[in-house]
């Protein structure tokens, strides 16, 4: 595919050891040529780098724990891609999965896509499959989408022209909800694209619900407030959790929940005595 424009894939991990291997070789894999790969690694303290290292071809940018916004716009800022494409450490993607999400875009087409089928990688594991029945979905579907949803398009971006990202500042720190941040700084949606596949892998063990849960505290914290410590506390963290279980049926969700909002708890009170996000 020679005269292609360039496309940069920015992966942006924090302690990644086990899927990052699988993730780069899945990249590599890709029918989009040229395609720079950069991973920038936040702060890990595994053996994520050293992973990463293996592959040569792919281009290492350390920085101290910062968050995953500030990891893609670091990772932007180094891009040389007409387009660039936002990633994580925990997916598998289809071999045409950049191309699905590029051409649109480096046709001027849309402003933006978003990949509109999503697998999880891991449905037979316990934790994984507490989140997804907390979301209501399918064991083995992160996406569901409606025709209506389809249509309206996502407020999510995947991939944009990187001119445009760099226009509006690229991310704002915002915890979870910070690939959301992009939407309204262009004040368009990004189109979905059901034929760019992936797979996602779930949270595997209970100190990744925790940590998932500190993660999410930095958002709780925005929209609510620390009044949102009263909630995630434990002696009302407890029954509700009793109650989700006993209503999805599924009695490993009260250990799920307990452990995820026992870090969000810790996240929001982390942030009370510093000042910053955890």
């Amino acid at each position: 595919m020679s005269g292609n424009a360039l496309v940069s894939a920015i992966v942006a991990v924090h302690n990644e050891e086990r899927h990052i291997g699988e993730c780069l070789r899945s990249l590599l894999a890709q029918t989009y040529r040229p395609l720079e790969i950069i991973v920038v690694d936040d702060g890990s303290t595994d053996r994520t780098a050293d992973v990463v290292r293996r592959f040569e071809t792919v281009r290492l940018i350390p920085q101290a724990q910062g968050g995953r916004a500030r990891a893609i716009n670091h990772g932007v800022e180094a891009a040389g891609g007409e387009v660039v494409v936002f990633l994580d450490g925990d997916l598998l993607f289809g071999p045409d999965y950049v191309e699905r999400l590029a051409r649109p875009i480096l046709a001027g087409e849309v402003a933006g896509t978003a990949h509109g089928t999503e697998h999880v990688a891991n449905p037979e594991n316990v934790w994984a499959a507490c989140l997804q029945a907390k979301a209501g979905l399918p064991a083995d579907r992160r996406l569901m989408l409606t025709p209506a949803q389809l249509a309206e398009g996502s407020i999510v971006f995947r991939a944009i022209r990187t001119s445009e990202f760099r226009r509006v500042g690229g991310f704002d720190d915002f915890g979870y909800l910070d690939d959301q941040t992009l939407f309204p700084k262009l004040g368009t949606r990004a189109r979905w694209v059901t034929e760019a596949t992936c797979s996602h892998y779930n949270p595997e063990r209970l100190r990744e619900v925790w940590a998932a849960g500190v993660w999410g505290a930095q958002s709780i914290a925005r929209l609510h407030g620390l009044k949102a410590l009263w909630r995630y506390q434990p002696l009302l963290s407890l029954p509700r959790a009793l109650a989700e279980a006993r209503s999805k049926r599924r009695i490993s969700l009260v250990v799920y929940d307990c452990v995820y909002d026992a870090g969000v708890s810790w996240g929001l009170v982390h942030q009370l005595l510093t000042g910053r996000r955890s």
